[in-house]
């Protein structure tokens, strides 16, 4: 078979080591990736694209845990930020003929009834869709044990009905 038909193999992939990223951009990145809780939005604001900033996670491990940090506040700030619209709402302003005569302020029920399905499950959550509760386990135990004694007292009803009925013709 001539060189050129044939195919060439393929060697396994060589890790890539992590791209070397100015610390200045990177401390950027973190600043705002704890501020927004946003990887897509501090990445841009860092000047930083995101496939060098994952791939620079997946192999320096302190970076990674910079990143978890960050992103924790992040997130942290965003469910402050919901929790304060849900108990205090937010301005809507009031228009009448074109010009704005006031304002007035509007709450989101969905957004509260959302932060009380997450901090109170038990009480706000979803409720099961399956049937009546599991009986407990002694009960349902008794109830097995009382299954041979209900059949033998439907057989015994069962002969006692038959003779009588034979009595009576």
């Amino acid at each position: 078979m001539p060189r050129s038909k044939r195919r060439k193999r393929m060697s396994a992939p060589r890790p890539e080591p992590p791209p070397s990223l100015p610390l200045k951009k990177l401390n950027t990145f973190l600043l705002h990736l704890g501020r927004t809780g946003s990887v897509t939005v501090a990445a841009a604001r860092a000047g930083l694209s995101r496939r060098a900033l994952y791939k620079r996670r997946a192999a320096d491990e302190a970076f990674a845990g910079y990143w978890d940090e960050a992103l924790n506040l992040g997130v942290e700030r965003l469910q402050d930020d919901a929790m304060r619209r849900a108990l205090e709402g937010t301005a809507r302003a009031v228009f009448r003929n074109g010009k704005q005569v006031g304002s007035v302020q509007q709450f989101d029920n969905r957004l509260l009834q959302f932060l009380l399905k997450a901090h109170r499950p038990e009480t706000y959550g979803e409720r099961a869709k399956s049937g009546p509760p599991p009986l407990p386990f002694d009960l349902a135990k008794r109830l097995a044990a009382a299954a041979p004694r209900a059949d033998a007292h439907d057989i015994a009803k069962e002969k006692r009905d038959a003779d009588r009925k034979k009595q009576g013709s």
